[in-house]
Protein backbone atom coordinates (compact mmCIF):
# COMPACT_ATOMS: atom_id res chain seq x y z
CA UNK A 1 0.00 0.00 0.00
CA UNK A 2 1.12 3.56 -0.42
CA UNK A 3 0.51 6.54 2.02
CA UNK A 4 0.40 10.07 0.09
CA UNK A 5 0.03 13.07 1.95
CA UNK A 6 -0.24 16.57 0.66
CA UNK A 7 -0.30 19.57 2.55
CA UNK A 8 -1.48 23.24 1.84
CA UNK A 9 -0.59 26.57 2.72
CA UNK A 10 -2.92 29.24 1.24
CA UNK A 11 -1.81 32.65 0.25
CA UNK A 12 -5.36 34.58 1.83
CA UNK A 13 -9.00 33.92 3.00
CA UNK A 14 -7.67 30.68 4.49
CA UNK A 15 -11.17 29.08 5.76
CA UNK A 16 -12.96 30.06 2.80
CA UNK A 17 -10.57 28.55 0.65
CA UNK A 18 -9.54 25.39 2.87
CA UNK A 19 -13.66 24.60 2.86
CA UNK A 20 -13.91 25.01 -0.47
CA UNK A 21 -10.43 23.12 -1.42
CA UNK A 22 -11.96 20.42 1.05
CA UNK A 23 -15.41 19.91 -0.84
CA UNK A 24 -13.84 19.79 -4.03
CA UNK A 25 -11.11 17.22 -2.84
CA UNK A 26 -14.11 15.29 -0.94
CA UNK A 27 -15.84 14.96 -4.90
CA UNK A 28 -12.66 12.93 -6.12
CA UNK A 29 -13.40 9.38 -4.06
CA UNK A 30 -16.82 8.92 -6.09
CA UNK A 31 -14.97 9.55 -9.51
CA UNK A 32 -11.27 7.56 -9.09
CA UNK A 33 -11.90 4.32 -8.50
CA UNK A 34 -8.04 3.68 -7.71
CA UNK A 35 -8.76 5.85 -4.31
CA UNK A 36 -8.60 3.19 -1.23
CA UNK A 37 -8.55 5.61 1.78
CA UNK A 38 -9.46 9.66 1.60
CA UNK A 39 -8.80 11.72 4.16
CA UNK A 40 -8.79 16.10 4.07
CA UNK A 41 -8.09 17.79 7.58
CA UNK A 42 -8.31 21.41 7.73
CA UNK A 43 -5.93 22.48 10.43
CA UNK A 44 -7.07 23.89 14.01
CA UNK A 45 -4.50 25.38 15.51
CA UNK A 46 -2.69 28.17 13.95
CA UNK A 47 1.23 29.24 14.29
CA UNK A 48 4.18 29.42 11.59
CA UNK A 49 5.09 26.01 11.10
CA UNK A 50 1.44 25.14 10.33
CA UNK A 51 -0.33 24.61 7.38
CA UNK A 52 -3.72 25.01 6.65
CA UNK A 53 -5.06 21.79 4.90
CA UNK A 54 -3.64 18.17 4.82
CA UNK A 55 -4.77 15.48 2.51
CA UNK A 56 -4.02 12.02 3.13
CA UNK A 57 -4.82 9.40 0.67
CA UNK A 58 -4.37 5.60 0.51
CA UNK A 59 -3.15 3.62 -3.00
CA UNK A 60 -2.68 -0.19 -3.38
CA UNK A 61 0.78 1.28 -5.52
CA UNK A 62 2.28 3.77 -7.23
CA UNK A 63 1.05 2.75 -10.28
CA UNK A 64 -2.47 3.62 -9.48
CA UNK A 65 -1.24 6.90 -7.50
CA UNK A 66 -0.02 8.26 -10.68
CA UNK A 67 -3.18 7.08 -12.50
CA UNK A 68 -4.90 9.57 -9.90
CA UNK A 69 -2.51 11.83 -10.19
CA UNK A 70 -3.39 12.32 -14.37
CA UNK A 71 -7.35 11.66 -13.62
CA UNK A 72 -8.54 14.67 -15.23
CA UNK A 73 -11.04 15.62 -12.01
CA UNK A 74 -7.64 15.49 -9.96
CA UNK A 75 -5.95 17.50 -12.44
CA UNK A 76 -8.94 20.33 -12.10
CA UNK A 77 -8.31 20.21 -8.33
CA UNK A 78 -4.35 20.81 -9.03
CA UNK A 79 -5.23 24.03 -11.26
CA UNK A 80 -7.19 25.39 -8.19
CA UNK A 81 -4.74 24.46 -5.72
CA UNK A 82 -1.84 26.44 -7.63
CA UNK A 83 -3.87 29.16 -7.81
CA UNK A 84 -4.58 29.81 -4.25
CA UNK A 85 -1.51 28.25 -2.55
CA UNK A 86 0.98 29.93 -1.06
CA UNK A 87 2.70 26.42 -0.46
CA UNK A 88 2.14 22.80 -1.38
CA UNK A 89 4.42 19.81 0.11
CA UNK A 90 4.23 16.34 -0.09
CA UNK A 91 5.36 13.17 1.15
CA UNK A 92 4.66 9.66 -0.73
CA UNK A 93 5.42 6.27 1.25
CA UNK A 94 4.67 2.59 1.50
CA UNK A 95 3.13 0.85 4.34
Amino acid sequence: MLKHVVMFRFKEDKEATAEELKRRLLALPPQIDVIKGFEVGINLVASARAYDLVLISDFESLKDMQAYQVHPAHQEVGKYTSQVSESIVAVDYEY
